[in-house]
């Protein structure tokens, strides 16, 4: 079989664990892990994940959130950025700002804050250099 070694790196760095906070579990304090995550409880904290991040339809977070990848179905209070996609699925509740690389937002879908995608995810203030164009007044067709 052929692998790709690529991928295969990339998935070591994310880590292989699968982590679960579940329905009823409340959470006071920032959380981080390297492997995937779903949330279905409530955590009032800051949310790092390096690999993919799942809130379930009943998950809250009260935070920020830095993820590889994230499918929301739940509610967020506090600022997103994800470095690949973002999918927001119908009932998402968003009280924050949303940064991906990409992002797909379902019909039904809340979201209260500012949107940016954004190819390269890095330093602040780093953007391309954009030529501006002086406005012209269109003339007349018949004067």
């Amino acid at each position: 079989m052929f692998v790709n070694r690529k991928n295969e790196k990339l998935q070591e760095q994310r880590g292989n664990s699968f982590n679960l906070i579940a329905q009823g579990t409340e959470i006071t304090g920032d959380v981080s892990t390297t492997g995937d995550l779903r949330i279905d409880g409530q955590i009032q904290g800051n949310v790092t994940c390096t690999a993919k991040l799942v809130i379930g339809d009943e998950g809250k977070i009260l935070g920020n959130i830095t993820c590889h990848s994230g499918e929301i179905s739940g509610a967020v209070k506090g600022q997103i950025i994800a470095k690949e996609l973002l999918q927001l699925n119908h009932s998402a509740s968003i009280q924050g700002d949303i940064e991906a690389m990409r992002f797909v937002v379902e019909d039904g879908a809340s979201i209260s804050g500012k949107c940016t995608t954004s190819k390269s995810l890095g330093l602040p203030g780093q953007l391309p250099d954009v030529k501006l164009i002086a406005y012209e007044k269109p003339k007349a067709i018949a004067e």
